[in-house]
């Protein structure tokens, strides 16, 4: 029998669709033995010192892992304890990029993603700056300026200590201000509770749903006039997914002709994928433009390190050439804030808004090959192509976090700034 074109692009679709499932129930057989745990707990040190992005910290509580966890590791016997005890050694870094990819029902629940609370040290009181718009905290009342007591039962000061380590420096500020975001996510099982003193020194009570529940807008973003000449585009946690690059170009394209643009990322928290960012970003270029400085320390060796610039191409059907103002806020993370880096080194945009979210670094997957458990942390160190890293850089329009969540303060000064950018140069569009 002879087979046509099309019928054998259907055998192979076929064959490949066949391998592909045998392949994932072969990935998805997991040894949790003594001996299998014990040796990818070893697996995963080693990818650990072989690839993370910032071995030159301070402190490294990763040479200790071996020792300090050996009996975590032989006491783990399920999944879930397994991923707990490495949940455990990467929660050491105080780097919200750093974490296991599985459904432990326990985790710790990752910031900014889960995040509805903005907290930080102010003195020796922890404060509420911001609470995330739609959020249970928002329904709950939780206001900029509270001040947190008590986390559950236990008072602030014994929760940070029980979620740090005796490994590390309990009263580095940035390891209390980790621990401070990261027991105000809380953990993916537990109702949180919240002691706080308000404005008027009244104390309360405050206990949030155990699921989450965020307000937003469906779809990958929305598009409308915000004045009969200017236009805005709020991208809805969704620079993971390939489809809000055909979305943002048909709101781009409905937008075509306005006098200015507004981006608002402040929406973003769970980052997303370099090619939707990439295709986000050519349609304001006209020629190749450097965007951000990727950096891989001990690239194969100690004393070698590899080095390069990441370029925006211009694509689609137009350019658009008015002017642009970003918008960010701590919910702005990841790959959002490469966006917001990427803009400003263009100098296609103004960015305007509260710092971000500060996570470090390009992220890469592992998976442990007995186990099965994935994990990821940071394997590039990432810059602003003004030598700034990523997670340091400011916005050059720096504000205070809106005191209410109907003050909306960014957007504002977003639009004030827009329109003055737009009385300097005459009508401009696309080209």
């Amino acid at each position: 029998m002879i087979l046509g074109r099309r019928q054998i692009q259907k055998f192979a679709a076929f064959f490949l669709t066949v391998a592909a499932v045998l392949c994932t129930s072969c990935l998805a057989v997991q040894d949790f033995s003594t001996a299998a745990r014990r040796a990818d707990f070893t697996n995963f040190i080693a990818q650990f010192k072989d690839n993370y992005a910032y071995l030159d910290r301070t402190e490294k509580p990763w040479e200790s892992w071996d020792t300090r966890f050996a009996a975590a590791v032989d006491r783990a016997t399920s999944p879930a304890d397994y991923a707990a005890v490495i949940e455990s050694a990467l929660a050491e870094l105080h780097d919200f990029h750093a974490e296991v990819r599985s459904r432990n029902p326990h985790r710790w629940l990752p910031v900014p993603t889960f995040a509805d609370v903005w907290a930080e040290f102010q003195g020796t009181n922890a404060v509420i700056i911001a609470v995330r718009p739609g959020s249970d905290a928002a329904r709950a009342g939780l206001t900029p300026g509270d001040r947190l007591l008590q986390i559950g039962t236990q008072p602030l000061d014994q929760a940070i200590a029980d979620r740090l380590t005796p490994a590390v420096d309990q009263r580095d500020p940035h390891a209390c201000a980790w621990a401070l975001l990261s027991l105000l996510a809380g953990r993916a099982d537990e109702a949180r509770t919240f002691t706080i003193m308000d404005s008027a020194d009244q104390r309360r009570s405050v206990t949030l749903p155990l699921e989450r529940r965020f307000d937003r807008e469906p779809g990958p973003l929305s598009a409308r006039l915000i004045t009969p000449h200017f236009g805005l585009i709020r991208l809805h946690n969704s620079l993971g997914e390939q489809s809000t690059v055909a979305a943002f170009d048909a709101a781009l394209a409905q937008l075509r002709s306005t006098r200015g643009l507004i981006l608002d990322l402040r929406d973003v928290p769970s980052g997303g994928d370099s090619s939707v960012a990439l295709g986000l970003m050519g349609r304001f270029v006209t020629n190749m433009l450097p965007y951000q400085h990727h950096r891989i320390p001990n690239y194969g060796q100690a004393d070698i390190e590899r080095n390069w610039i990441e370029q925006v191409a211009p694509r689609g059907p137009f350019t658009y050439a008015a002017p642009v103002v970003v918008l960010v806020n701590h919910w702005t993370g990841s790959m959002g804030e490469g966006i917001a880096i990427g803009f400003d080194a263009m100098h296609r945009a103004r960015v305007i808004g509260t710092p971000m979210a500060h996570l470090a670094g390009a992220v890469s997957d592992f998976q442990l090959p007995q186990t099965s458990l994935k994990l990821a942390f940071a394997t590039e160190q990432l810059y602003h192509v003004n030598g700034t890293p990523r997670q340091d850089w400011l916005p050059p329009v720096l504000l205070a976090d809106p005191a209410t969540a109907d003050n909306d303060s960014i957007l504002a000064r977003g639009l004030s700034e827009l329109a003055r950018m737009a009385d300097s140069i005459p009508a401009a569009g696309t080209k």
